[in-house]
């Protein structure tokens, strides 16, 4: 049994129901609805010095009235309602939007073909915090391991050992530096150079500077000297004493290059005087600061008190 006896009425029955879908849709389109629609807080023209770190709310429900076809817009994807800062009242780290004052402004988001008829909440704030720029130290995080005979004998230099944190108050004041990131280097037997990305803090809304660094570090063959310092016993007491070694060694290294710059003079050793105790303890408080690793051959001076 044959449904269409015929293909000519078919086709005739496949246009009736196209022209009966389409006036349909037409007909939905060109009339006018009233809809709640759901719209996401977008805040535009945030000043420079301050920072949107929350809202009461991030989205309204609005009432809006249009055509079918000029409402089909907003079920595509989730629509935006802006609200610009220059029209809200500023509380105490508040921004203010209400009803009374803002709804006609509100309603400058739609055109002519869209009307605004409600919003859901008769207030909603947005907290925002100062913005300041404050300088924090650069911390490169640089692991060397040097070859046998070789290590660094000055200040690391960097292209610029500072940079500027921009972001809320609160949180620049809680940063301490800001670190680069992790280089490892093995074996190092020549003088380094490299560039050194930096790592923003984790943190929202903030921001820095410069993005990088230049970093360079001499790097020396060094050899293992020693010198003989006279010790020095500090008292303002009148009891007479001796004490013995009059004379400490001490050990370090140094760049091969300035072996022989070191004389003497250029160390110091101290104890302080306790008549309660046999033996003192030597301290080296003056060194070069261009050697390494110094080490006293003795760690106490044997003290005689004098009758």
């Amino acid at each position: 049994m044959k449904i269409f006896p015929n293909k000519g009425k078919f086709n005739v029955f496949v246009i009736f129901l196209i022209l009966a879908i389409s006036t349909s849709l037409v007909g939905k389109l060109t009339s006018t609805y009233d809809k709640d629609i759901v719209f996401k807080l977008v805040v535009i023209d945030e000043p420079s010095d301050k920072v949107i770190f929350d809202k009461s709310h991030d989205s309204v429900l609005l009432k809006v009235r249009g055509y079918g076809f000029n409402l089909a817009k907003y079920y595509i994807s989730t629509p935006e309602l802006k609200i610009s800062i220059k029209k809200l009242k500023e509380l105490k780290n508040t921004f203010l939007w209400n009803q009374k004052d803002n709804f006609n402004d509100t309603k400058l988001n739609f055109d002519s073909s869209v009307e605004l008829l409600t919003i859901s909440e008769d207030s909603i704030f947005l907290y925002f915090d100062q913005y300041i720029s404050q300088k924090k130290y650069i911390k490169p995080n640089v692991v060397i391991s040097y070859s046998s005979g070789f290590d660094n004998f000055k200040t690391v230099f960097l292209s610029k050992d500072s940079v500027y944190v921009q972001g809320p108050k609160d949180v620049v004041n809680k940063i301490e530096y800001v670190e680069s990131e992790k280089v490892i280097l093995n074996n190092v037997n020549s003088d380094i150079s490299l560039k050194l990305n930096l790592i923003k803090p984790a943190y929202d809304n903030l921001s820095i500077d410069i993005n990088s660094v230049n970093f360079e570090l001499d790097v020396d063959q060094y050899t293992e000297e020693v010198i003989s310092i006279p010790v020095n016993v500090i008292s303002s007491s009148d009891i007479k004493f001796n004490y013995y070694p009059k004379e400490l060694f001490v050990k370090y290294f140094i760049s091969i290059d300035q072996y022989k710059k070191t004389t003497p003079m250029d160390f110091r050793i101290d104890c302080v005087f306790d008549e309660n105790q046999n033996f003192l303890r030597p301290e080296l408080i003056k060194q070069p600061d261009y050697i390494k690793n110094p080490r006293l051959s003795s760690n106490q001076i044997q003290l005689i008190i004098l009758e």
